[in-house]
């Protein structure tokens, strides 16, 4: 009889490992479109080129008319979680209405920040518009809030996808983080001038991204789903192999460990300060949350030694020269100022236009007008998406952070009782947890860099928030995870 169970339950963890296409609202046509959307988000400068986003608009819009067809099983929260989830997926369609309806010329001039554009337009003999949109470039906000449609899709794919079709998009998600890696070390290894530069200035590693910031920001949201991915698949060989198979199991083990030591590699390869404050310190804890509530390891000590030899060996291979130039303190502090006055600058232009903004997309076109003479050259981004919401959004960025901070902070407290009362997560627990702490290390290191505006970045971390934010089953329904 125990034989026959066993049998039992190492069937049902085998037939886990293929994917399932029709569970749920994501059938086959939405998961290959998802697919295919994770695949080449990153391929052409994170996405962040006009052609390259025409194309991930095409594929999430595919995507989106899948899903809609099976909309009514998307197993929704219930009561003020459902009203916040509304209020921000249907945020590009409310800004549009905000920002793009044409007001009187008169009504519009006596908004904060406006009057001077058309006494600039009577200055220059040009006769006044009737109606003028909210927006202070209507086309830039059109722009942006059409690049919404894959953010949409990523939260759509991680709310509402079984835990197989999960492991798969994760599966393709380190398929790619895995493939830039060895970009970035043929680019290491390669001259200013190689071709594998794509036309760039060589020097730190960046793969197919623009910047080796946003290649370290998309590494370590990578390496959160890696330490899940690791995890189930430990924890179902445990629960299926038997005794003889215990050889097997340590090198298997060895491999998934030499895989997250590789990711280390990618992202210290990159000598981004800020995916190693933020991107890193996320991987580590979601390492603790495994070995603390997903297996029978508690030794704070053993904790430390293997997340700390992981580094180790990172660094070790990276080489510690190289990293120690980038962490100098003398070269921080030369850095740093331009990045602060320019939030500072962003900040102040923030509080001139308050509380409509100057509309969403719009920072390159209005940022000027506050840009001092000591920021030379023209700035796209601000280098602080926060303050950046904020130049653009007004009020209106500030009710979609509110929203999304207490939905985070409501199922952070959820996980916390789980934890605090029954010791141990169970799998889609663990995937809301782990994907949960891969989410905070792009929202930290986006006080630093402009990440939320790099669509492949935006679209792993959008993916994360579905997965962070999607509805735990029952305790009662049997995981062959905890076995």
């Amino acid at each position: 009889m125990i034989a026959h169970r066993r049998s039992r339950r190492g069937t049902r963890a085998e037939g886990l490992e293929g994917p399932s296409t029709e569970t749920g609202p994501i059938g086959p046509v939405a998961l290959s479109a998802f697919l295919l959307l994770m695949v080449l988000s990153p391929l052409m400068r994170g996405g962040n080129r006009q052609v390259a986003l025409i194309v991930l608009e095409a594929t999430a819009l595919l995507f989106l008319v899948a899903f809609a067809a099976r909309l009514d099983r998307v197993n929704a929260p219930r009561g003020v979680q459902r009203i916040l989830l509304l209020f921000l997926l249907a945020s590009p369609l409310w800004l549009a209405l905000v920002y793009l309806l044409p007001l009187p010329a008169a009504s519009w001039a006596s908004l904060a920040g406006r009057s001077g554009y058309l006494q600039m337009l009577s200055a220059a003999g040009i006769p006044q518009p009737d109606f003028l949109a909210l927006s202070l470039a209507p086309d830039a906000t059109r722009v942006s809030l059409l690049a919404a449609t894959p953010l949409l899709a990523a939260f759509a794919a991680g709310f509402a996808a079984s835990p197989d079709q999960l492991r798969l998009v994760l599966r393709v998600l380190l398929a790619m983080a895995l493939f830039q890696i060895v970009i970035g070390l043929l680019q290491a290894g390669s001259g200013r001038d190689a071709a594998l530069n794509f036309g760039a200035a060589g020097g730190r590693p960046f793969g197919t991204f623009a910047n080796p910031n946003h290649l370290a920001n998309y590494l370590a949201m990578a390496l959160a789903g890696y330490v899940w991915l690791a995890w189930l698949k430990v924890t179902r060989h445990r629960a299926s192999a038997a005794a003889h198979h215990r050889h097997s199991r340590g090198r298997m083990l060895a491999l998934w460990i030499a895989g997250a030591v590789l990711l280390v590699v990618g992202i210290l390869m990159t000598r981004s300060r800020g995916a190693a404050f933020a991107g890193l310190p996320a991987a580590v804890l979601a390492t603790v949350v495994v070995l603390w509530l997903g297996s029978r390891l508690r030794s704070v000590r053993a904790v430390l030694l293997l997340v700390g030899g992981a580094i180790l060996v990172g660094i070790a291979l990276v080489g510690y020269e190289l990293l120690a130039a980038r962490f100098d303190v003398d070269r921080m502090a030369i850095d740093a100022p331009s990045r602060l006055i320019q939030a500072a600058t962003t900040m102040e232009g923030a509080l001139q236009l308050w509380p409509w903004g100057s509309g969403w997309g719009t920072y390159y076109e209005v940022y000027p007008r506050f840009q001092p003479a000591a920021l030379v050259g023209t700035a796209d981004y601000a280098h602080h998406d926060y303050a950046q919401m904020l130049f653009e959004g007004g009020i209106f960025a500030v009710l979609l952070m509110l929203a999304f901070a207490w939905l985070a902070i409501a199922r952070l407290l959820e996980l916390t009782r789980i934890a605090r009362r029954e010791g141990r997560f169970r799998r889609e627990e663990m995937a809301s947890a782990l994907c949960g702490l891969g989410l905070l290390g792009f929202l930290l290191h986006s006080f630093v860099e402009f990440n939320m505006h790099i669509p492949a970045n935006a679209i792993v971390a959008c993916l994360l928030a579905g997965v962070y934010l999607r509805p735990l089953p029952q305790r009662e329904a049997e995981d062959p995870a905890d076995d």
